[in-house]
């Protein structure tokens, strides 16, 4: 039983580390996109949690001065 809440436990402290990351960003300017959408750091938090079959993979675009301008989440389905 304790396994399993500690399981939670660090599932709740990655998202919650995850979606402070994503607010930083997007206090900067950054664009957010979850599969192709803009979002928010909260669903992008969410939906990396919950992510059955597959991962979230992380893509960065840059502006023309090196600068990071958007990040993109896409959902990477496992062969299974």
């Amino acid at each position: 039983m304790t396994e399993n809440i500690s399981q939670v436990n660090n599932c709740k402290k990655h998202k919650k580390v995850l979606k402070k990351e994503l607010q930083q960003y997007q206090e900067q300017g950054v664009s957010l996109y979850l599969d192709g959408e803009l979002s928010t750091p909260k669903s992008i938090a969410k939906a990396c949690l919950i992510a059955e079959n597959g991962v979230y993979m992380r893509d960065y675009s840059e502006d023309e001065k090196g600068r990071i301008a958007c990040v993109s989440f896409d959902f990477i389905k496992e062969n299974t």
